[in-house]
């Protein structure tokens, strides 16, 4: 997670980061362990991809061109889910994913104080309920919103306590 390296302690601006991320969010099938559905959207609203839903093989030649354009893939617990599944089913996506940042892993350090801010799904009348229909394309909205706050929060902790961002860079920081 370089994103406290990226990150501009004097400015407020998350916009140059931001459009260098591609939002990923999929829904998998618990019982095969198969993607079913995958959204990846950009921070200016464009989405990347435009396949129906039912041509998951389609959709992940788009989310290849997708990363291709960007350096950071990120989203809400893509460390230990959506990349594990993206890497089965497409194996040579790897070279791609060589900076992923996860909303989930850092949203403890920005929030310690709440560290579920904002990972409700809102479009879900803002509680988690079971037996909904998840939207990935929402997911992944939601994971840039979470990640602009998460910026955010990391800029003001470096204005008002540098040693303690440096601290986490050191320790969130691939070696």
């Amino acid at each position: 997670m370089a994103l406290l390296s990226l990150i501009r302690f004097r400015t407020e601006d998350r916009r140059p980061l931001l459009e260098r991320c591609l939002s990923v969010d999929l829904e998998v099938d618990p019982k095969t362990a198969r993607i079913f559905d995958i959204a990846a959207v950009r921070f200016d609203d464009n989405i990347e991809i435009a396949a129906p839903r039912d041509k998951i093989e389609e959709r992940l030649d788009q989310l290849e061109k997708a990363l291709a354009k960007v350096p950071f893939v990120i989203g809400h617990n893509i460390l230990r889910h959506d990349i594990e599944h993206l890497l089965a089913a497409r194996p040579r996506l790897r070279s791609k994913m060589t900076a992923p940042i996860d909303t989930l892993w850092l949203n403890p350090l920005a929030f310690p104080r709440n560290p579920y801010h904002h990972l409700v799904k809102h479009y879900q009348d803002g509680r988690l309920q079971v037996g909904h229909v998840n939207d990935p394309e929402q997911d992944a909205r939601l994971a840039l919103r979470v990640l602009s706050d998460q910026i955010g929060a990391f800029t003001r902790l470096g204005q008002e306590a540098p040693d303690a961002l440096l601290a986490y860079h050191y320790l969130t920081t691939r070696g």
